[in-house]
This record gives C-alpha cells, sequence and structure tokens, in this order.
C-alpha cells in the first residue's frame, strides 16, 4: 500500500510528465518529496523553493538577514538529502527564515531565506491569463486568496525561464507547483486537521 506521500508524488510525476521545463523529473521529484516529509514532520510554516535558479538573476535578489542565507558558504546538493533526516543545513533549517531557497539544475541549494524582487505579478499574471479578475489569485487560477509567497512564486517561474517553483502555504498547508507561470500541482494537505 502507497503512504500518502507516494500517491502525491505519483500524481506529482504525472502532472510534470509534458512539463517543458529542462529540468530532470528526478531532480522535481526529489525535490517534491523533501518537503511533503517536511510538511508530514512540521506544521504551519511557509516555504517557497525556485528549482533550476541560474547566477544571471542575481540583481533579483536581496538579503536582508545574512543570517538566513545558510547556504551561501556551505552547499549541499538535495541529491544527497535522506527524506527525514534532520541535520543543521536542509530544507527543514529554512522552515522559519523569510524568503526563498534557490537551486541550481544540478541539485545545489546556493541561498536561503532571499527577497526576490521586481518580478511584477500583475504584469505577469496579464501575459499568462489577460482579461479582467476580481483579483491576482483569480486570474492565476487559485482556487482560493493566496499572497505575496505564492504571487511571487508563480511569477518567477515564469520569468525565470527553465524553473520549477514550489511553495507552501503557511496559513492552509497547500502544497503548489508551478512552471512557466502556470500551476501545475496543487494539494491541499498532507496531514489531518491543517
Amino acid at each position: 500500500m502507497l503512504s500518502r506521500i507516494d500517491r502525491c508524488l505519483h500524481h506529482i510525476a504525472h502532472g510534470l510528465v509534458g512539463s517543458k521545463v529542462g529540468l530532470s523529473m528526478e531532480l522535481k521529484i526529489k525535490t517534491a518529496e523533501l518537503i511533503l516529509h517536511l510538511m508530514e514532520r512540521r506544521r504551519c510554516f511557509g516555504l517557497f523553493v525556485i528549482l533550476g535558479w541560474q547566477r544571471k538573476w542575481q540583481d533579483h535578489l536581496d538579503r536582508p538577514d545574512s543570517g538566513q542565507d545558510i547556504f551561501a558558504r556551505r552547499r549541499i546538493n538535495i541529491m544527497n538529502l535522506e527524506p527525514d533526516e534532520r541535520r543543521r543545513y536542509d530544507l527543514g533549517a529554512t522552515v522559519n527564515f523569510d524568503g526563498a531557497i534557490l537551486i541550481d539544475k544540478r541539485g545545489d541549494i546556493v541561498h536561503s531565506g532571499v527577497l526576490i524582487e521586481g518580478l511584477r505579478p500583475r504584469l505577469v499574471a496579464e501575459k499568462v491569463n489577460p482579461g479582467r479578475f476580481e483579483d491576482l489569485s483569480v486570474q492565476f487560477g487559485f482556487e482560493n486568496k493566496v499572497h505575496t509567497r505564492h504571487l511571487t512564486a508563480i511569477a518567477g517561474s515564469y520569468i525565470f525561464k527553465g524553473t520549477t517553483v514550489f511553495t507552501v502555504s503557511e496559513e492552509t498547508g497547500t502544497f503548489h507547483i508551478f512552471e512557466n507561470g502556470r500551476i501545475v500541482h496543487h494539494h491541499s494537505s498532507l496531514g489531518s486537521g491543517r
């Protein structure tokens, strides 16, 4: 019998089959697996991960608290992490940080706790789904109202070509995956009562 995480990973893999983002499926699934295991271990945290980060986008970064950028000097490759590992340097170490976690196309975590600036989600929404909408959440296709983390993430998946972006909502525990300015997967919650 498959666990909840295995069932979710199966749905994610199925949803990413037609992906036009050139990152390896193994890397996308490993990132999702680490996040889902973290969601099972911890409750009520927000997370924003950009997979496929490239150095050429550095102008969009700001580091308001260099103490949160724990991967700037010590690179960890997510392909070498076990899902239930609890170490000082893994995704779990960053759940109380504000900002994004950036992972390059090899799977190296290169930054954490960074702000992503200048993406202009409203302009991206107009390109992805033009028209008149109540708000950006509806225009991007979210089932419920979302805020800055998710709007920045979905816009980033469009602006930063060739990336897959993951979010976890601190308020609802909802897990999203974005590519090319679109929602490619969402999962309401892993645990009961969230």
